[in-house]
């Protein structure tokens, strides 16, 4: 009787155990996703306290190179040391990162900061998304890739809120360490969860692959130099197929060709988030350098950026994408979104410039509404796509394409920062260059824009190639007729 009570009690301890892991990383996820409503907002800001308007490539660039020579080491580390133990030992180097940025007297240490941090987040990347998969039940982590756009959600109105209000009222110094606090109360419980929940058996075969991270880390270095000059930017487009030739040796085999099924999925990952977030790198800079709008406005600009993202995020995460026709049209709704709301934004600095025929807009006063609804709309364009993308990398195909868990993991991880790495880091080395031209800014802006909408465009036919020879609807497989 006693061994019955015990057997009976040891699952639904498990399942608390499982509970208070879910939480606790979404709680992380809502700190991290504040954190870049708070990094965003407070770029330009400190650029200007900084003298360092010149300096918004370099900054990407590096935070992103110093992701890059970490991150390819993940699915390793996991290999050697359990995802616990490399949580406990990363955090604190995020934290005192966070704490050298926010008292640095010169721009040079701030991106120093950065760097620390980013070196250990890039690890943490693939650590936490493995750690997801792999102790958490399947339906526990639906729940949770769910609940990561209630997340945003919640995210877009008390992060922007809290960017704004202590941009103005404490400091952009002060802002970046006072949530520190409960970052780490929440890394702690899911460091503690994660000991009795994880099942990832540690073998030590997996190689570090130090060469394609070094790749990756110097290409997107030399990415940087886009803009600044003509041989700058031929080394710079060297650098941008570096880092795609480092990215081939990591990602699972035929992602750069868009090889039909989970691999033209990852590739459809890395471009959506390349054009979102080459976006994002320039928003925020666009409003307050061209438009002149103060910490509020960009904190209500990012707002509704990242609300629309998180509504259409939780709709489509309540009614998945059930097969593959179902995940094209939301893939092709995507696609138009993304390029309505670039075009948007494109229109916008000629508005503020007065380069817009009086036909169109009569008048210069449309240029903030023009931002402000041009955002809207691309974030709308990644909830419509991105968890639905998300699932079916991470579902296991009813063919085993070779693709495991840590696997998966790592190259959702990867084809996002690639990308993102690439589109940022030329879009923000564009726009310094734009902003330190004396005419024309706002046709050049409008270029930059107009270009992440054509991108946009071209996820369409990788939804085409995503195919699997068997579906990964949400509940169960079905073979297509």
């Amino acid at each position: 009787m006693a061994t019955r009570s015990v057997a009976h009690a040891e699952p639904r301890t498990e399942a608390r155990s499982a509970a208070v892991l879910a939480a606790a990383l979404l709680l992380v996820e809502l700190v991290a996703a504040c954190q870049s409503y708070l990094t965003t907002t407070i770029t330009p800001l400190m650029a200007q306290d900084l003298h360092a308007q010149d300096g918004y490539g370099l900054l990407v660039a590096a935070t992103q190179a110093a992701m890059f020579l970490t991150m390819p080491l993940g699915a390793a580390l996991l290999s050697r040391w359990s995802a616990s133990q490399m949580l406990t030992w990363l955090t604190p180097l995020v934290v005192v990162g966070g704490v050298l940025s926010a008292f640095a007297p010169t721009f040079a240490l701030f991106v120093s900061g950065r760097v620390l941090a980013a070196l250990a987040a890039g690890a943490l990347m693939t650590v936490s998304l493995s750690a997801l998969a792999t102790a958490l039940p399947a339906a526990w982590r639906r729940l949770v890739l769910a609940g990561y756009a209630m997340v945003w959600l919640v995210a877009s109105l008390v992060g922007p809120v809290y960017a704004g209000w202590a941009s103005s009222a404490i400091g952009w110094r002060w802002a970046l360490v006072a949530y520190l606090p409960l970052f780490l109360i929440a890394r702690a419980v899911v460091i503690v969860r994660l000991r009795q929940l994880d099942r990832a058996q540690q073998d030590g075969r997996d190689p570090l692959g130090l060469g394609p991270a070094v790749g990756l880390a110097t290409g997107v270095t030399l990415l940087s130099l886009v803009g600044t000059s003509v041989p700058g930017t031929v080394v710079g487009i060297a650098g941008g197929a570096l880092v795609l030739a480092a990215a081939a040796r990591i990602l699972p085999a035929g992602t750069l060709v868009a090889r039909p099924g989970r691999p033209a999925t990852i590739l459809l990952m890395g471009l959506l988030c390349a054009v979102y977030f080459g976006g994002h790198a320039v928003v925020a800079i666009t409003a307050h350098d061209l438009l002149g709008r103060t910490a509020g406005d960009l904190a209500l600009l990012l707002g509704l950026g990242g609300a629309a993202w998180s509504v259409l995020g939780m709709v489509c995460g309540r009614w998945p994408a059930r097969d593959h026709t179902a995940y094209l049209r939301r893939v092709v709704g995507a696609a138009g979104l993304l390029a309505a709301g670039f075009a948007a934004l494109a229109l916008s600095p000629l508005s503020a410039a007065s380069l817009l025929p009086a036909t169109l807009l009569p008048s210069a006063t449309g240029a903030w509404e023009l931002h402000l609804v041009g955002w809207a709309l691309t974030g709308a364009g990644m909830g419509l796509a991105y968890v639905d993308t998300l699932n079916r990398v991470l579902d296991e195909p009813t063919a085993p394409d070779g693709i495991g868990t840590h696997v998966a993991a790592q190259a959702l991880v990867m084809a996002e920062v690639v990308g993102t790495a690439l589109l940022a880091t030329v879009t923000a080395s564009a726009l310094a260059w734009v902003l330190s031209a004396a005419t024309e800014r706002g046709v050049f802006a409008a270029g930059v824009y107009l270009a992440l909408g054509m991108l946009a465009l071209l996820l369409i036919p990788l939804a085409w190639r995503s195919e699997q020879v068997a579906d990964l609807g949400q509940v169960g497989f079905r073979r297509r007729s």
